[in-house]
């Protein structure tokens, strides 16, 4: 379990240089209030800053530091886990990151990017996305699951039950996968080979039993006809290439059309941009009667001054717009003659080297042909050496043939592996079981709202809502309150699922103007009932404009603005 016990900053959004310190153990429910700009959501944005590297608002990092004192801006957060105790210090101006683990600095040799990585991973085991989803339910930036895509709503699913050990062992399975593939095409490949040598083995061996006149007669007339094929294709590769010449001195003359049609278009842009500019200042004129500054009535010979003036420049600038424009379409009708030319010549390009691999292939062939008539030729003394060479070749096909069936039986485990391992494989099966447990706990909570529906997320997390009188519903039908407290009980749903499955369970349950919003009365009262009555392990903390909820939580913290700067004050009551 994660137990949050303390978070701290200083010079951080409205904050002054001095800490501001909130020690999140100190109550079991807890009310921040403050009015608006006072600072009250500070503490959110500070400790998923401190955690995870980003406000929990849409706020860059520059904004983050404090705009007077404009430098030294630090968030501190410690949480323990097990007998661990953390640190995290995160800072700008100067950057910081350091997260301590008992005293000791924890993986300061990894880049940030990797510390992050690792940090969220092996220690909190959760990311951003899960973190608001089962720690913070906010009004304003926050995402419910409800309007999340599909894909993203499973997302949280898988890190809440911590089964994204499959998407990494799917991961590493399509690395060995692909090496199965790469082997299997290997050894195939070589099989084939082999065969093939097998084959012109078995050949060379019966041409060395025909050293007549008529064969050795008969591979010097194949001889050539590849030499004539040859210089055929030799007379092809000189007539392509003096048509490439001839093109390419034709290309000279639109090259530079390229560049001069940018240009041009550069000029059509900044020139439209005066154009419309002037177009604007003459409507305004024209349309206008009154100074916009002083209020005051326009003269009518100024108006019209500036109505004339107006209209000469719009009309000059026209007629430059528009031979810009006919400069450009001569331009563009250059460079689309460039553009046929060089598909000429690349298609001639291509044409070319298809015509030289021929020649390269045919003089190949010229070359085994006159080895198999030099093999002819010789003494047939070492026929037992060729023997000797066929029964290594079948010996090695025996060899590879039994390595093909190895990979090929690899192949299959590893495909009944990523059947197991993929979305719908073993991770849904997963998820199935834990549907109804859901399921449950979402309609209980709903339902201790006296919110009386049938809500039911399927495998693939698209929700069925049905009322007692089974008329079925969606999402997004009911009112803005009513969706409240759909989100409200995933909310604490997806806490109790973490909690039961040991993946996250944490101290920390934080709500954010949920009371200011959409939230009405009844179901205002309903969740405040179902907080006070939360497991004596949740520190729960509330976020609201309304100063009437003061004295129903046990402590209160008041956010305010003194000198220009955000402070917390604290009131700690018995609350029934």
């Amino acid at each position: 379990m994660i137990t949050f016990k303390k978070v701290r900053w200083k010079n951080f959004l409205s904050t002054g240089n001095t800490f501001s310190e909130v020690n999140l153990t100190t109550a079991k429910t807890n009310l921040i209030v403050g009015t608006n700009g006072a600072g009250k959501s500070t503490i959110l944005d500070a400790l998923t800053f401190s955690l995870f590297g980003k406000p929990f608002r849409k706020i860059s990092k520059g904004s983050l530091v404090n705009s007077i004192n404009e430098k030294d801006t630090v968030v501190e957060v410690e949480f323990t886990i097990g007998k661990n105790e953390y640190h995290v210090l995160r800072g700008i101006k100067p950057n910081k990151f350091e997260i301590t683990v008992n005293g000791q600095l924890w993986n300061q040799e990894a880049s940030v990017a990797d510390q992050q990585k690792n940090f969220e991973q092996n220690v909190l085991k959760m990311n951003f996305k899960s973190f608001t989803q089962v720690v913070i339910l906010g009004a304003s930036t926050f995402v419910p699951f409800m309007r999340m895509p599909l894909g993203q709503r499973r997302e949280i699913i898988e890190d809440i039950l911590d089964i994204q050990i499959f998407s990494t062992m799917n991961d590493n399975l399509k690395g060995k996968v692909k090496i199965n593939s790469e082997e299997l095409r290997e050894v195939d490949y070589s099989l084939e080979v082999v065969k093939n040598k097998i084959a012109l083995q078995k050949e060379h061996m019966m041409n060395l039993e025909k050293r007549d006149k008529e064969e050795i007669d008969r591979k010097r007339a194949k001889i050539a006809e590849y030499q004539q094929k040859e210089t055929d294709n030799s007379t092809i590769v000189a007539n392509i290439t003096q048509q490439i010449e001839k093109l390419n001195k034709d290309m000279k003359d639109y090259q530079e059309s390229s560049a001069k049609l940018s240009k041009l278009n550069t000029y059509l842009i900044k020139l439209t941009h005066k154009l419309n500019t002037c177009k604007k200042e003459h409507e305004f004129f024209e349309d206008n009667h009154v100074c916009p500054v002083c209020t005051q009535e326009l003269a009518d010979d100024f108006r019209e001054e500036k109505i004339a003036s107006g209209k000469n420049k719009v009309d000059e600038m026209t007629i430059g717009w528009n031979d810009l424009n006919t400069a450009i379409e001569q331009e563009e009708n250059r460079f689309a003659k460039f553009t046929e030319l060089s598909t000429e010549v690349n298609e001639l390009n291509t044409s070319l080297n298809q015509t030289n691999y021929e020649i390269t292939s045919i003089r190949k062939t010229i070359n085994d042909i006159n080895q198999e008539i030099d093999d002819l030729t010789k003494d047939n003394a070492d026929a037992k050496a060729e023997y000797e060479t066929l029964k290594s070749l079948v010996g090695e096909k025996k060899e590879l043939a039994s390595q093909l069936e190895e990979c090929r039986k690899d192949k299959d485990t590893l495909s009944v592996a990523s059947k197991l391992l993929k979305d719908s494989g073993i991770k849904t099966r997963i998820i199935k079981t834990y549907l109804p447990t859901m399921n449950k706990m979402i309609s209980h909570y709903l339902q201790s709202m006296e919110f009386y529906v049938n809500f039911t997320l399927d495998e693939n997390f698209e929700e069925t809502i049905k009322s007692r009188y089974r008329d079925v519903f969606s999402y997004e039908s009911f009112s803005e309150g009513e969706k409240a407290r759909i989100d409200i009980a995933l909310l604490l749903t997806w806490r109790s699922i973490a909690k039961l499955k040991n993946s996250v369970d944490t101290n920390l349950l934080i709500l954010d103007e949920i009371f200011d919003s959409s939230l009405d009365q009844q179901g205002g009262s309903d969740l405040g009932w179902i907080l006070r009555n939360f497991d004596d392990n949740t520190n729960v903390y509330v976020i609201s404009h309304r100063e009437q909820l003061e004295g129903k939580f046990a402590r209160t913290i008041t956010a305010q603005k003194e000198k220009n700067y955000s402070v917390l004050k604290e009131t700690v009551e018995e609350v029934d």
